[in-house]
């Protein structure tokens, strides 16, 4: 698999929140996408939490977010992480993803948003609202936009070793 990445982010149309677009290249095999990430258990994600709502699955997960190369300084984040159910597309598969912090919410940015699962990649395609209001909204420019990325392709390194 290459560890070859691009990312992108953007303002967004509605106010107060940031489009955030990660992806990574995977050799995905798309027969094993609704056994592997539809299940009602995610191993690979964390333990199952009541549902909130009807389709979408959710789980306790510790985000991760890296900011050391050397990765000797890890940030960990208690979240609740949503997903629906697969469904196939005319490339692949989409998955509904989201997330918000289990503790301190207001704290932390809430996402919400797809995985899409192609034979050549993994993406994650969605918006979130950063914390603070109009406050967080510039600090999001400076240094939550890289916080919201990393926790992007952490998470997508975890997909795609789930479909391995």
């Amino acid at each position: 698999m290459s560890e070859a990445m691009s990312m992108g982010r953007e303002s967004s149309e509605l106010a107060g929140t940031v489009r955030l677009r990660v992806r990574r290249a995977a050799r995905v095999d798309l027969d094993r996408v609704a056994g592997a990430l539809g299940g009602s258990d995610a191993p690979w994600l964390g333990e199952r939490a009541p549902d909130a709502s009807p389709g979408v699955r959710r789980f306790y997960c510790d985000l991760e977010l890296q900011v050391s190369p050397a990765r000797w300084a890890i940030f960990r984040k208690s979240a609740i992480v949503g997903l629906g159910q697969p469904r196939p597309d005319h490339e692949g598969w989409v998955i509904p993803i989201e997330w918000r912090a289990a503790t301190m919410a207001p704290l932390f940015p809430v996402f919400a948003g797809h995985l899409r699962l192609r034979a050549d990649r993994i993406e994650l395609v969605g918006q979130y609202a950063p914390p603070g209001g109009a406050v967080g909204y510039v600090l999001d420019r400076t240094l939550l936009g890289v916080a919201a990325r990393g926790t992007g392709r952490w998470l997508l390194g975890r997909v795609a070793a789930a479909l391995r």
